[in-house]
């Protein structure tokens, strides 16, 4: 008899707690640099033990360090995120090891400022306690920059949603300029004098999704902001997707006993052998690596909040994800599952099904209750009906939702395969082609649900 997952992968206190809401979720530097906001981000302590360091942080950190420290390093950098997480994550990893090499920091965050804020006198503030040398709404020149700067080494300069703030600042007009154009100006001229000084490091974050910038104007902007911080710098990608698994489990878990976690994926690994399950086009040794580095959670759960789910543009996937998970973390907390799969996800669970209705429409609360959890839907008749044995184990049920997580997503793929849902919906001591014929049964029972070529979805 395997163990139940929670007693291998231990999750973190606010998990069993259902302490959920999304806010724990949403890493914002500027409610840090105020010292807001839920302890996760603002106690450096805690935030680094939930915290798990890529190989693009590590490598991020290090060249700041050197760099604050006088010792070479790219002077200007900007991150890019391009699978959507880690950006504001990374920025605040920054924050708190500045503070730990004893170097300034100044914060500017566009979406915490106002058209009447000018970044240099938000720098001078930041640096001094007052803004006195750069005052006024044009751009200070380099001088000026210049002094503050040298005079309060080492100095990391972080500078998240610029983009928003010079939206704004379009709208001020200066002279014959607009304070957006000044602050063109004035990123120019500090790129430049954070370059020409030792212990200086400026971090900028632009959007790499067109979906995020605002209007053609902004567009333009966009286009100024990225000539203007891409003639000095070096861009940093924090998260690369094969580490998206070991962010999820050390944010959720507070600890996974490795060699319990082994006993499980080597018994799901032979299962999965037996019954011939493992998908196609990969080895089956790359499928139990990918299991190892994602347990408690089958590869597929991570795969399909990523790719299906996480190209809906209402999706932020880091912070979608992990919501989303705790969720399923926090229901299944009293079961026996040595593991958690797609046909795991209770969609009876208001919570999570409003977590996924969000996305696409609450017509389909209709759907998941006449197909998959009513007390007389399809699903719940295909459970009674696959004989004594399995009656306890819910493969219609199982089947269904594992069809309804592979339905949808904001581009074309939609859909799984018998293979995948035999796999994903199994439980491990039956045989897997019982949820075969439980896929039967359910085609001539539910209402919504399709098939075309060899994939199964649901449609309204």
């Amino acid at each position: 008899m395997m163990k139940a997952f929670h007693t291998i992968a231990i999750p973190h206190k606010d998990i069993l707690e259902g302490r959920l809401t999304m806010d724990v979720f949403a890493a914002d530097l500027w409610e840090v640099h105020k010292q807001r906001g839920p302890a996760e981000y603002k106690d450096a302590d805690i935030f680094f033990s939930k915290t798990y360091l890529t190989e693009g942080l590590s490598n991020l950190l290090s060249v700041i360090k050197k760099r604050l420290a006088g010792q070479g390093a790219d002077p200007i950098i900007q991150i890019q995120t391009p699978f959507g997480g880690g950006k504001t994550h990374s920025l605040i990893a920054m924050y708190h090891k500045a503070k730990e090499w004893g170097a300034k920091r100044a914060v500017i965050v566009g979406t915490g400022l106002s058209a009447k804020d000018t970044l240099w006198g938000i720098l001078e503030k930041q640096l001094t306690g007052k803004i006195e040398k750069l005052s006024g709404d044009t751009s200070p020149g380099k001088e000026a920059i210049r002094e503050l700067l040298y005079s309060n080494q080492p100095v990391l300069i972080l500078m998240d949603e610029v983009l928003e703030y010079a939206t704004k600042a379009a709208g001020v007009s200066v002279g014959k300029s607009t304070l957006a154009s000044q602050t063109i100006a004035f990123i120019q001229e500090l790129t430049e004098i954070v370059s020409a000084l030792e212990k200086a490091c400026l971090v900028v974050t632009l959007p790499s999704s067109i979906i995020e910038h605002y209007d053609a104007s902004a567009e333009k902007l966009y286009q100024q902001l990225q000539k203007v911080s891409g003639r000095l710098e070096k861009i940093y990608t924090p998260v690369q997707e094969y580490e998206i698994s070991n962010i999820i489990r050390r944010r959720l878990f507070s600890r996974i006993d490795e060699n319990e976690a082994k006993e499980v994926v080597s018994g799901f690994f032979d299962y999965a052998e037996r019954e011939k399950l493992f998908p196609l086009g990969i080895e089956p040794n790359e499928y139990k690596k990918r299991f190892l580095d994602s347990y408690p959670f089958l590869p597929e759960v991570i795969d399909v909040l990523y790719h299906y789910w996480g190209t809906f543009p209402t999706f932020q996937r880091t912070r979608g994800v992990l919501r989303l998970l705790s969720l399923v973390v926090y229901s299944l907390k009293q079961s026996h599952n040595p593991y958690i799969s797609l046909a795991d996800f209770d969609l009876g669970n208001q919570e999570i099904r409003q977590e996924l209705l969000k996305h696409i429409g609450a017509e389909f609360n209709g759907v998941i209750a006449s197909d998959i959890t009513g007390k007389t839907s399809g699903s719940k008749k295909v459970d009674m009906s696959l004989g004594d044995a399995y009656q306890g184990l819910g493969l219609g049920r199982r089947a269904s939702t594992t069809i309804f997580m592979h339905s949808f997503s904001g581009g074309q793929e939609h859909g799984v395969t018998m293979l995948d849902i035999k796999r994903l919906a199994t439980t491990i001591g039956n045989p897997a082609s019982v949820v075969a014929e439980a896929v039967e049964q359910l085609r001539g029972k539910l209402f919504y649900l399709h098939s075309s070529a060899d994939k199964y979805f649901f449609n309204n």
